[in-house]
């Protein structure tokens, strides 16, 4: 038995000093009740797949995966990956799209006490090379048309030593293989009941994607909250999204929660409101988790498919991640009789925090009110004083079962965790999210720090846009911001200054864009991209993003949908 010890000593240089820890809000009964050493799959899968074998666990169009093939088939792959040296706490970074071999991939991994690192399947090459070195992933599973970003920086991956992919490997070791070969007998490695148990990345918000912590209680506390009391999940719920599960939203829903409680999963592939219309007839969709832009992007055709695909089994639809709007939400609910429950996380928080669906009722533009065990206040973002009086925006502070345990090298120069000198944040997750509570307690955004624009569901930081703008050899300067879209929140437009010498044109524009597609995911780039003569800066060089926003609407029309 591996000890808690050996553990820390393995990953002590990646995690930042303990004293930089918010506090773990872990209810003391169910901590307690934990088994000193235990396995995250065997918490989660295997006790279920005992009572359940014959159930369904995974709808995948027309596949259907039961309890005990997922986990035979997850055993068979711990037993691959043990072959191949794997072992507790060791990073093995998964990059998937919705299909059943990620669901089977994570289980493996769990199984043997290592930590899945999750990647977006949308990142760029620059991301994912960012994210594998930053990890220390020693292995990667992924699928056939995952693997050009790879096979682009295959050479200066630092520590990757194999990859494991679905389909044809091109060179690489097969999935298939190691499935066939491997045994359906695994007996799941126990760790300390407080060892790390996943690795999330963020979106990159602020510059490359910030690799988050996350310990198994508080993974099991998250589970067990979100699905008793936002969710309300039995063993005949079907939980069903198209968020990608190899990300933050997407992992939660469709690779963790709904299996604790012995629902079954509906994988869609795509967001295709047609689609995922005929998935939640197919699969008897009861709970359905998708991104604001989704359901405002669907309601110009919600009559149309109502009238098409059965979806009488939906009993709630929730989600978040950027603001939906009260109109969409009433007219959501005037069309299906349904209200939708939005809510707030974060992938510091691994999961939801803020849910309308724990509060007496939905108010249609509000987050919400605290999900049962989290605590969530706003204080004077100046002073961090608590503010008492209603509808007064300040930051919102939360103290939740997970929280900001930052991976390597945000360990020591995270400029958030520099900033936590004071007690009331020291304890708590203060993502500079701005909020404003009620008379009647329920929270609701008002913003974000102005670096962050939120599109279509992701949270992208113009910082990194701008910084990737200025590698173009023919840029000066560079400024961006989002604005204001009707149906993705945002968009993301860039002013850029050229150098002496480049003309302002068509070609020079083509040129800079097809640069920013090599080195950002394609949700970051810019809808539009505008050459300006200077931006405008403070004396000291800041750059002032609120003129340049009042600019950029002057200036930019959003298009499409």
């Amino acid at each position: 038995m591996v000890s808690l010890k050996d553990l820390e000593k393995k990953i002590e240089k990646y995690l930042p000093p303990k004293e930089l820890w918010p506090e773990f809000k872990i209810p003391k009964d169910f901590y307690e009740s934990l088994p000193q050493n235990l396995n995250l799959a065997e918490e989660i899968l295997e006790k279920t797949a005992e009572k359940r074998k014959h159930k369904v666990a995974i709808y995948f169009e027309d596949q259907k995966y039961t309890y005990r093939e997922l986990s035979e088939l997850s055993n068979k792959l711990a037993s691959a990956l043990t072959e191949l040296g794997v072992e507790p706490l060791d990073r093995v970074a998964i990059r998937f799209s919705n299909i059943p071999e990620a669901v089977i991939s994570n289980f493996g991994i769990l199984k043997t006490g290592a930590l899945p690192v999750t990647l977006h399947p949308r990142w760029s090459k620059k991301e994912v090379l960012h994210v594998l070195n930053d990890s220390g992933a020693k292995l990667l599973i992924t699928e056939k048309d995952l693997l050009k970003e790879v096979n682009e920086v295959k050479s200066e991956l630092k520590y990757l030593q194999n990859v494991i992919v679905v389909g044809d490997g091109e060179g690489y070791l097969s999935f298939g293989e190691l499935i066939k070969k491997g045994s359906r007998k695994f007996e799941p490695v126990e760790v300390p009941k407080d060892s790390p148990g996943v690795l999330l990345y963020t979106s990159g918000t602020t510059g490359p994607p910030k690799g988050v912590v996350h310990f198994i209680p508080g993974i099991l506390t998250v589970v067990r909250n979100v699905g008793n009391y936002v969710w309300k999940l039995t063993d005949e719920d079907v939980f069903g999204s198209a968020a990608p599960i190899t990300f933050a939203l997407g992992y939660g829903g469709l690779a963790l929660i709904p299996y604790y409680f012995g629902s079954a999963v509906s994988l869609m592939r795509q967001p295709a409101p047609d689609y995922v219309f005929s998935m939640i007839e197919k699969h008897g969709v009861t709970v359905m988790s998708m991104a604001p832009t989704w359901y405002r992007k669907t309601l110009p055709v919600l009559d149309k498919l109502l009238q098409k695909y059965d979806t009488s089994t939906v009993r709630l639809f929730t989600g978040g991640g950027e603001a939906f709007g009260a109109d969409a939400i009433k007219a959501w609910y005037e069309k299906t009789g349904k209200m939708i429950a939005e809510g707030f996380g974060a992938t510091e928080l691994f999961y939801i925090s803020i849910s309308n669906a724990v509060a007496p009722k939905p108010k249609p533009g509000s987050i919400g009110m605290p999900v049962p065990g989290v605590e969530v206040n706003i204080v004077d973002p100046e002073n961090f004083q608590p503010i008492t009086e209603p509808r007064k925006e300040g930051l919102m502070l939360i103290k939740a079962p997970c929280g900001t345990v930052y991976w390597n090298p945000y360990a020591e120069d995270n400029k958030l965790l520099k900033k936590m000198k004071k007690d009331v944040l020291m304890k708590s997750v203060a993502l500079g999210d701005l909020a404003y509570k009620d008379e009647e307690g329920y929270i609701w955004f008002a913003g974000k720090g102005e670096d962050i624009i939120k599109s279509s569901g992701y949270r992208i930081g113009a910082d990194e846009i701008e910084v990737t703008l200025m590698g173009h050899p023919a840029v000066d300067d560079a400024g961006v911001v989002g604005v204001p879209h009707p149906v993705r929140g945002e968009d993301v437009v860039a002013f850029v200054v050229l150098k002496k010498g480049y003309e302002a044109s068509e070609k020079t524009k083509k040129e800079i864009y097809e640069y920013l597609q090599a080195n950002l995911a394609k949700y970051k780039l810019p809808r539009e991209i505008f050459f300006v003569e200077s931006l405008p800066r403070h004396l000291t060089g800041k750059l002032l993003r609120r003129e340049l926003k009042e600019i950029a609407k002057k200036m930019y029309t959003p298009k499409g949908d």
